[in-house]
């Protein structure tokens, strides 16, 4: 098929590479803050790891920690300062203020990723970009690599007053454009908050994953990457 005329389309992890840049900086922080504190390296990281995956495991704390990451990652390494038996708040706000910066300094675009987004300009795609998060975090983001341009709208969470998987956020998304939904592809990463949303609502969906996570979810397209994706749009075009 040619590329669609509409496009919704995710921000981290689809454009952005988020994650695994994060996991690279906690590895080097866990290198510099176990001698800090006289500890284990391994001892540390499993403390941080599992009071990591408390904290996000739950969709309140998940919906509210997003909208604050620095002070979520306060909470979490504080819980597992405690839990190792640990007072010493200081380092652990340390810790997880440098995570908190680190992070950002390290997150570039996906390779291909901007090339797909000019593919799609040129195209004459008409794209809203919407993303969950907190409004200045997403803005710095989104400035410092050049995005609002290839948008008609940017719909933020905490701008907006709610996010993904909130059908509003798709809602308003398909009202920016003005067409209905089956005209309408979503484009991103997470099943939950961009795909099931989207599909609900009669939009279509390519869902950014490898076919090893995708097992047993439905999607219009499964591909790993944006820009094989648009390589796949364009080359049936």
């Amino acid at each position: 098929m040619p590329i669609p005329s509409f496009l919704v389309i995710d921000l981290d992890d689809t454009i952005l590479d988020y994650s695994a840049p994060g996991e690279a900086v906690w590895k080097r922080l866990y290198r510099e803050f176990a001698p800090r504190m006289d500890m284990p390296l391994e001892q540390l990281q499993k403390a941080i790891d599992a009071s990591r995956t408390w904290y996000w495991s739950d969709a309140d704390r998940f919906r509210e920690g997003r909208l604050d990451l620095k002070k979520a990652r306060r909470i979490f390494i504080r819980d597992a300062f405690a839990k190792l038996g640990r007072t010493d708040w200081e380092t652990a706000d340390d810790l997880a203020d440098a995570f908190t910066r680190e992070r950002e300094i390290a997150i570039q675009p996906f390779e291909g990723a901007m090339d797909a987004l000019n593919l799609f300009r040129q195209s004459g795609s008409r794209m809203i970009l919407l993303t969950n998060g907190e409004s200045s975090m997403q803005r710095a983001k989104i400035e410092r690599f050049g995005l609002a341009g290839y948008f008609q709208s940017i719909l933020i969470e905490s701008e907006a007053g709610f996010g993904k998987p909130d059908p509003r956020a798709h809602r308003a998304a398909l009202a920016a454009l003005g067409v209905e939904p089956q005209s309408v592809w979503m484009i991103g990463d997470d099943w939950e908050c961009d795909i099931a949303p989207a599909m609900a609502l009669g939009m279509r969906a390519a869902w950014i994953c490898d076919g090893v996570k995708a097992a047993g979810k439905p999607a219009d397209l499964i591909i790993p990457s944006l820009p094989l994706l648009a390589d796949r749009w364009n080359s049936s075009g």
